[in-house]
This record gives C-alpha cells, structure tokens and sequence, in this order.
C-alpha cells in the first residue's frame, strides 16, 4: 500500500455523502496537484466526497510514492503488469474509503488522470469496484476483449494534441466499448 499521503474531503455537515470521488493523478504528478481539480469536481456535486490519495510506487522520485506503478523499462509486453500489480492496492483503497464515507460502489467514481487513468479503467474490470470512471488522457494497459462486461460507466477525455498517450488509444476503446470492430 502507498507510503504516501491520502487526502479526504467530506461534503459540507448539513449535506449528506452521496457519491464517492477518487482522484488518481498522473505519472511524475502529485496527490496535492489534484486537489485544486477535486474541488472543481465537488463544486458541481457538492454530495460528493473526495479522496486524493498518492501513488504506490515507492521507487517513484528517490523513495517517496508517486507514480502509480514503475515506467522505467515500461514497454507494451510489460505494461499490463506493472498495472496489474497495483490493482489489489487501488481496490482496498477505494472499498476501505466505500466504507469511510458509507458510499456503495455504484456511486463511486474513479477519476484518473494519464498514469491514473490507465489505473482506473484497470480497475473497474473487475465489477463492483465504481460505478463510473472518467479518463483523461489515458488508455487501457490492455484493450477489454469482446466478451467482458465492464459494468460502469466509461468516460474517455483525449485531447488530439497530446504528445504522450495518443488519443488512438482513446479512439479504439471507444469503439471496442461501444462493440464496433476493430481494423
């Protein structure tokens, strides 16, 4: 589990917890640089409660936890891995916070950002972990096939600039999402 910090912000005492968002950030980013953006997220879902936590590579920047898993030698052959072996983590995570804020699966959301985003739609094949994710600038470690039944709801952000994740990534899980054919 992350050495690093975890942040949590309930809804304001005379509104009850409704939703549960948790904020995953990017490779080389920090759990403190997403919070200005979970309080955009709870001004528009003022139920919501947020929970910010840092990443759990602790061989990130010199020791401290902030990447999500290693990109040192991170290929194609060994991505899906790498996310895998934090899966388990990202899970207690979100149950444990599930049961901080008494907020069901189905009203939590998984907000992740590159790096976390990749983390996100990991995690949700698994079912019951979210009811939704919202992925900006990320992309699968490895495609859902024909067969799964991702349960929650899939949001993909891409803007068609970037330079580090293409969004052909987010363009071919579109389409394998919406049960389109792949070429």
């Amino acid at each position: 589990m992350s050495s690093g910090r975890v942040f949590r912000f309930a809804p304001t005492p005379e509104r009850p917890v409704k939703h549960l968002f948790v904020f995953l950030h990017g490779c080389g980013a920090t759990a403190q640089s997403m919070i200005p953006i979970a309080f955009k997220f709870q001004a528009r879902f003022p139920s919501a409660a947020l929970v910010v936590p840092s990443g759990f590579n602790p061989d990130a920047r010199g020791g401290v936890a902030q990447d999500w898993y290693p990109t040192r030698g991170l290929n194609c052959d060994n991505h899906r891995e790498r996310v895998a072996a934090v899966l388990p983590d990202v899970e207690d995570l979100v149950r444990r916070e599930q049961t901080n804020f008494s907020v069901a699966a189905n009203c939590t959301v998984l907000i992740g950002f590159s790096q976390g985003g990749t983390v996100a739609l990991e995690a949700v094949k698994s079912p019951g972990v979210a009811g939704a994710v919202v992925a900006f600038s990320a992309r699968y470690a490895r495609l859902p096939g024909r067969e799964a039944r991702i349960q929650s709801r899939i949001h993909l952000v891409h803007g068609e600039f970037d330079s580090v994740v293409s969004r052909v990534y987010a363009e071919r899980a579109a389409r394998v999402l919406s049960g389109a054919t792949l070429h």
